[in-house]
């Protein structure tokens, strides 16, 4: 097998902490007196953050010949935001947290994927995403394991919530060991010279000053105007129709996920019971899975195409969440594992398809910001369905935010199958 190259590496420990943090920040909120309802803004906050964070990082990156100084920022940012978790001891500073994780590690998001169009030839740029993405994937799982060991081991010495404490310091140190390994690992952009730690790390924080003066709060307000937002979903910018098109159906993709999601680590705890490091386990089957089946999707997506792929995906996810309805009504609680790691096979097949769509019907000089504006478009239907479904949750049960969540998917997947053009 072709080795990866040393970067991914990087970016898949990252993806430890990434991981860990992942249900840690759910779990914790819980354990300080959370609701569904506020474990859904909690969640709705990080995708508020990541839509101007997608813009922001979107519009900076295709305007700067770097890429070093924007994972750099990614990495040591993270690292200081995931510190400040063990010092906190009400569920208010959390939002602000949650915010600023996602704002700097959305720098190193963006760049993650333009390293990988840049360094790759285009008939190539499937397989390497899958790859990047089974690295993260494995690091993510493994974060995840992390957690059901740590808060196994440490909760029976220390309590639920020192152990949930010192875990945000373990995943900051990961962080910032990953910050060094990027120093190393991650290249430039050819031509771009490498300079050194404190170099690259000034070389990001001028360029963030600088751009968010240029782009501060009244024109990040002028861009999510209401005018250009209808503009946008008419199809008339540079991306076209066929790319708006494709974002309608990314949207309401994201708000039948996160209303099912946001929810789903309260449902584990108070519906039905289970302790912490049960449910950092459940989603490891989640992701154990999606490491290796990031390979079947990309011959999925070469035998079927990019969007009978992300078809038969949406389609298997429907099922998941009406399976987890019935978990919820009764049915044997055995069969939430198997729904959970079908649930990780689903997600590798949709954010390859998904990836590669917006890469190769975006126009070149526009990459990064189509990544970008796919990733503020997640975001915000996150925020939708994290709002709505914690809510949901709340006022009528948990089967509320399943199903309607499996009833928009189905709404959803004749957007999807629309092609306007094909991909080259």
């Amino acid at each position: 097998m072709k080795r990866v190259p040393s970067w991914y590496v990087t970016f898949g420990v990252v993806n430890i902490a990434l991981g860990a943090f992942s249900q840690l920040l759910p779990l914790y909120a819980y354990f300080l007196g959370a609701r569904a309802a506020e474990v859904g803004v909690l969640s709705a906050v990080g995708s508020a953050t990541a839509i101007l964070a997608s813009i922001f990082w979107g519009r900076l990156a295709d305007a700067s010949p770097r890429r070093r100084p924007f994972a750099l920022f990614g990495l040591f940012g993270l690292a200081l935001g995931y510190a400040a978790l063990a010092v906190l001891k009400r569920v208010s500073p959390l939002y602000l947290v949650n915010a600023g994780v996602t704002f700097v590690w959305t720098s190193a998001g963006t760049v993650s994927t333009l390293l990988i169009l840049a360094a790759f030839s285009r008939q190539d740029w499937e397989k390497e995403l899958g790859r990047y993405n089974a690295v993260c994937g494995v690091g993510w799982t493994l974060g995840l394991l992390l957690g059901a060991l740590w808060t196994t081991i440490l909760t029976r010495f220390v309590g639920e919530g020192w152990s949930l404490r010192s875990l945000g310091i373990v995943v900051a140190l990961i962080a910032l060991a990953a910050g060094f390994l990027g120093w190393r690992n991650v290249p430039e952009s050819p031509g771009a010279v490498k300079g050194s730690l404190a170099q690259e790390l000034l070389s990001a924080m001028g360029n963030f000053v600088a751009e968010l003066r240029r782009y501060g709060p009244m024109q990040f307000l002028g861009a999510l105007n209401p005018l250009h937002l209808v503009r946008f979903f008419q199809g008339r910018t540079a991306f076209g129709p066929e790319m708006a098109l494709f974002y309608y159906g990314e949207l309401l993709s994201f708000v039948a996920f996160s209303l099912v999601f946001a929810p789903f680590p309260v449902f584990l705890r108070q519906i039905l019971k289970w302790p912490n490091e049960l449910v950092f386990s459940l989603y490891v089957a989640h992701h154990v899975v999606s490491v290796f089946a990031y390979r079947w999707a990309r011959k999925a997506v070469e035998g079927l195409g990019h969007r009978l792929a992300l078809a038969l995906s949406v389609t298997i996810r429907i099922g998941i969440f009406v399976g987890f309805s019935a978990v919820g009504a009764g049915a044997p609680t055995w069969l939430l594992i198997f729904f959970f790691a079908l649930a990780g096979l689903t997600w590798s097949f949709f954010q390859l398809s998904t990836t590669a769509l917006v890469s190769r019907l975006a126009p070149e000089y526009m990459r990064g910001q189509a990544l970008g504006l796919y990733n503020a478009v997640a975001g915000m239907g996150n925020v939708v369905g994290a709002m709505m479904g914690g809510y949901l949750a709340d006022g009528f049960g948990f089967a509320a935010p399943f199903l309607s969540g499996a009833a928009l998917l189905f709404l959803t997947l004749p957007i999807l199958l629309v092609e306007g053009r094909a991909v080259e």
